[in-house]
C-alpha cells in the first residue's frame, strides 16, 4: 500500500508536467492496486491519462471512469452556465469557487475531478435561487442550515450554493474573516454580477479550505497537488508577503508554509523528493486519508482540539457532546434554536428520531471507532 501510495505522487508529477513515465517504473507498479488508491483520492481520471500517454492500456472499468470524469466536467460546464446565467440576468451577484476554478488549470479536460460545483452568491437573494433550481429539476437536500444550500439533480449534478464561506461550526475565525467578503471581490470583464478573487485570496481561500479539512478529518492527495498546480500556474501573480499575513489572522500560516514546501519537493517532477521526519509524516498523513478524509482522523482531532487528548473521560465527553452540542451547532444548523433557547430540547428529540430511523449504523460505527480508539495523544 505504502508504495502505491508513492507510485500515485509519481504518477501526479508526470501529468501536471505533461511528462511521460518511465516505462522501467509502470513495469514495477500494481496497476489494479494503483487504480484502488487512486479512485480513493479522486484521481483515477489523472492517473488513468498519464497511464494512456505511455501506452498503458486500462482495464474497461478505468477507462470508462476516465471517460465519465471527462463527460461529467463537459455537462457541469453546461449545467453551470445556465445557472450562472440566471443569477446574471436577475442581478444577483455571485462567485464561482473552489474546483470550479481549479480544473482550469490543470493540463487535460476532465483531469481534475469533482464531485460539486460550488458558487457562493447574495445571501438576500435566497428564495430566488432557490425558487429557480427547484424549477430547473432540483433536489433541494438542504436550504438554510448550513452554510450552503445543496441540491442534486440525476443523473450527476450536485451544486452547493453558498451563502457564506465557512459555517461558524467549522472556525469562528475563518467566519469573522469572510463575513463581508464582497467587499474584497473583483469584477469579472464582460460581466455585471459575476466576481472573481483575486489570485492572493484565493490561494489564502484555498488553503483555509484544505486545513478545514485536514485538521477534522484529514485530506486526500488531490488537495496537496491542487495546491501545487495553483503555484505553479500563479508563480508570477503571488505575494507572499500579504499570504503571510492574512494565513496568520486565520491560524494557518504554518500549515501553509509546511504544505507549500511539501507540495513542491513531492510533485516537482525530479524523482524521490527528500524529505524530512516532520515532512514525512505530513505527506503520509495525505496519503493515507481519502479524498475528503476519515471518520476516525477526524473523531480524534476533535478529542484532542476539545479535551487535549484521548482517554476514557475524554471518549465519554465526545460522546455526549455529540448528543447535546454547543451552541455554535445550533447557529449553523438550527438557527430558531439558537434564537430561541427554549426549542433546544425539540432539537434533541427530532435528531433522536433521525438517528434511529436513518443513521443508525453510522452512529453504532462512531461509538465502536470511539471505544476501540488507541488512548494518549
Amino acid at each position: 500500500m505504502t508504495k502505491t501510495a508513492y507510485d500515485l505522487c509519481y504518477l501526479a508529477a508526470c501529468a501536471v508536467h505533461d511528462m511521460v513515465p518511465a516505462k522501467e517504473k509502470i513495469d514495477g507498479m500494481d496497476l489494479d492496486r494503483l487504480h484502488e488508491v487512486s479512485k480513493m483520492h479522486s484521481l483515477s481520471a489523472l492517473v488513468g491519462m498519464t497511464l494512456e500517454g505511455a501506452g498503458i492500456p486500462l482495464t474497461p472499468a478505468w477507462r470508462e471512469e476516465k471517460d465519465k470524469a471527462i463527460r461529467k466536467t463537459v455537462l457541469f460546464d453546461a449545467e453551470r452556465a445556465k445557472i450562472l446565467r440566471f443569477l446574471e440576468e436577475n442581478q444577483i451577484w455571485y462567485l464561482p469557487m473552489k474546483g470550479v476554478v481549479l480544473k482550469d488549470l490543470y493540463p487535460k479536460l476532465g483531469m481534475r475531478e469533482m464531485a460539486d460545483n460550488d458558487i457562493l452568491y447574495d445571501p438576500a437573494r435566497q428564495t430566488n435561487v432557490a425558487a429557480f433550481m427547484k424549477a430547473n429539476g432540483y433536489e433541494a437536500k438542504s436550504i438554510g442550515k448550513s452554510h450552503h444550500d445543496t441540491y442534486y439533480k440525476a443523473p450527476i449534478y450536485n451544486f452547493e450554493m453558498h451563502t457564506m464561506m465557512f459555517a461558524e461550526v467549522v472556525d469562528a475565525r475563518f467566519t469573522a474573516y469572510y463575513e463581508n467578503i464582497k467587499e474584497r471581490l473583483l469584477p469579472v470583464e464582460g460581466k455585471q454580477y459575476a466576481c472573481r478573487m483575486g489570485d492572493d485570496d484565493f490561494y489564502i481561500h484555498m488553503t483555509a479550505h484544505e486545513y478545514k479539512h485536514y485538521s477534522r478529518g484529514g485530506t486526500g492527495l488531490r488537495s496537496l497537488l491542487d495546491r501545487y498546480v495553483y503555484l505553479q500556474k500563479k508563480s508570477e501573480s503571488l505575494h507572499f508577503a500579504y499570504i503571510r499575513t492574512e494565513c496568520a489572522r486565520l491560524g494557518i500560516d504554518s500549515f501553509e508554509e509546511e504544505s507549500r514546501i511539501l507540495c513542491e519537493k513531492v510533485f516537482a517532477g525530479k524523482g524521490v523528493p527528500e524529505l524530512t521526519e516532520a515532512e514525512q509524516e505530513m505527506l503520509e498523513y495525505y496519503l493515507f486519508s481519502t479524498t475528503y478524509g476519515t471518520m476516525s482522523q477526524s473523531i480524534r482531532h476533535r478529542m484532542e482540539k476539545e479535551y487535549g487528548k484521548v482517554d476514557a473521560s475524554a471518549k465519554i465527553r465526545y460522546i455526549l457532546r455529540r448528543a447535546f452540542p454547543k451552541s455554535e451547532f445550533y447557529k449553523a444548523y438550527y438557527p430558531p434554536a439558537y434564537k430561541y433557547k427554549i426549542l433546544i430540547p425539540f432539537v434533541w428529540f427530532h435528531r433522536i428520531v433521525k438517528a434511529v430511523f436513518r443513521k443508525r449504523r453510522l452512529i453504532r460505527r462512531e461509538i465502536r471507532m470511539v471505544q476501540g480508539m488507541e488512548e494518549g495523544k
